[in-house]
């Protein structure tokens, strides 16, 4: 008789110690299967997490150093240069960059559109105060910029582009876009040419012809203190293109840079390599690739995936230790049965196998009972342990940075997609019968190596 139809009548046979092991196994690979599965899940999810996030890295002021600086006598707080900019620009995981400054331009012989409480507005701005004469006061906002609809007003939609095109890398030098009502007022048109003086508190702002590009429309509300200033009108806002904009004051500088990536995927390796460009002393800006909301997007992720591992690595030390000792003692009930198969000249190898059979057989049925729970169940608990990790993490208030575009907040990933492809399947399989194996392997080769007169002798 072969050994494997005699591991096929011991499995039949001994139903109890049949059922034990196979109630064992497939607990162990359930285990190691969800662990496998969760963990690739939760990879996936971070994957797609950092895509929501978009493949951008902002370079922005750092006001935490910029307030030690000051709180320790040093008011010299150089801007970003161009050069640091070229030099990170320069990186192959660029695809394209958004410059971004803002300065103020006075009135001029302009027509702007006045503060809603005139009354107070002297008052609540000393700039206004009899420092200046009405054309050389600060009325209206330069924001300078290589890529308009990228801009806060323009991404939020609180402002849109009505007439003519926007400004972008392509667009001519002293080119602007400026706003409907400051348009009417000023009898403005595309392809008219207005003259702009840029404001400094020394008074060399340069004397800059732009050519209206476009013309766009606002909707954005204005806060109460807003409201109290000329410039903080909306429609007192012009845009203009970023080579002209550095040139209007020499306090016109760029303070806002954005840097779109090829893959979002390169964020990490991007933000290393382009600190490495920036200035070791004297810097006052720092990368931003969003790194707080990607951690709060995947911060429940992160915990599940790390209980998986504590969760395989766990069920492997005590599964083996339980599994060694129970084949021991069932291998130990049957030395009469294999001094029989030893005595009538059955190789010690086929015996060894045999008994290693029977256990891959129970292993084959149990794994293919785990694989079938987790697809039908396995979704779903894992989904609700999600969902638990989610209910305990922190809810982060929407706030605004310096520039007023308001910070992006994220909800955390509380769904992800348990998926048992052939990597998971494999890696279980692999680990499940490797431990399955070696546990029955050891003491059934310390019995099969034992004279089989010494087995009959111990089994009376």
């Amino acid at each position: 008789m072969s050994f494997f139809k005699r591991a096929l009548i011991s499995i039949w046979q001994r139903k109890g110690r049949t059922s034990l092991f196979l109630g064992l196994f497939l607990i162990v690979f359930l285990l190691i299967l969800s662990g496998f599965a969760i963990q690739q899940s939760a990879e996936k999810s971070k994957v797609d997490a950092r895509k929501q996030l978009g493949a951008e890295v902002r370079l922005k002021r750092d006001n935490e150093k910029i307030k030690e600086a000051l709180l320790s006598g040093n008011n010299s707080i150089k801007p970003l240069s161009r050069e640091t900019i070229d030099n990170i620009s320069s990186l192959p995981q660029i695809k394209s960059v958004q410059l971004g400054g803002e300065a103020s331009a006075a009135k001029g012989d302009l027509k702007s559109v006045a503060a809603t409480a005139s009354s107070t507005d002297n008052a609540m701005n000393p700039n206004l105060a009899g420092n200046y004469n009405e054309n050389q006061k600060p009325t209206f906002r330069l924001y300078g910029t290589n890529a308009l609809l990228k801009t806060t007003d323009f991404k939020n939609h609180d402002s849109k582009l009505i007439d003519g095109e926007g400004i972008t890398d392509k667009t001519p030098e002293n080119s602007a876009v400026v706003e409907q009502t400051f348009a009417e007022n000023n009898q403005l048109k595309v392809g008219d040419k207005f003259k702009l003086t840029g404001f400094s508190l020394d008074g060399n702002g340069n004397n800059i012809e732009y050519q209206v590009v476009g013309i766009y429309k606002t909707d954005k509300v204005t806060s109460a203190l807003d409201q109290m200033y000329e410039m903080a009108q909306p429609e007192n806002q012009i845009y203009v293109d970023i080579k002209s904009f550095v040139k209007t004051s020499d306090q016109a500088n760029i303070e806002d840079v954005t840097f779109y990536l090829n893959d979002p995927m390169q964020v990490e390796h991007f933000v290393k390599d382009a600190e490495k460009k920036m200035p070791a002393e004297g810097n006052f800006y720092k990368l931003d690739s969003y790194t707080e909301q990607y951690k709060q997007m995947i911060g429940p992720i992160e915990k599940m995936s790390a209980f998986s591992s504590i969760m395989i690595k766990v069920i492997v030390i005590a599964g083996g230790l339980i599994l060694t000792f129970l084949s021991l003692l069932s291998i130990r009930d049957r030395k009469k049965e294999v001094g029989i198969l030893l005595s009538l000249g059955e190789t010690k190898m086929k015996v060894i196998v045999q008994l290693v059979t029977e256990i891959v057989i129970i292993g084959l049925i149990s794994f293919a009972l785990s694989v079938t729970i987790v697809q039908i169940s396995g979704q779903t608990a894992a989904n609700a342990m999600l969902s638990k990790q989610v209910a305990e993490s922190e809810q982060v208030v929407p706030t605004e940075d310096e520039y007023g575009e308001e910070i992006k907040t994220v909800e955390p990933v509380d769904q992800m997609e348990l998926q048992l492809n052939s990597t998971v399947v494999t890696q279980a399989a692999g680990l499940g019968f490797l431990l399955i194996v070696l546990t029955t392997l050891v003491p059934s080769i310390m019995i099969a190596r034992t004279d089989p007169k010494d087995l009959f002798a111990q089994k009376e």
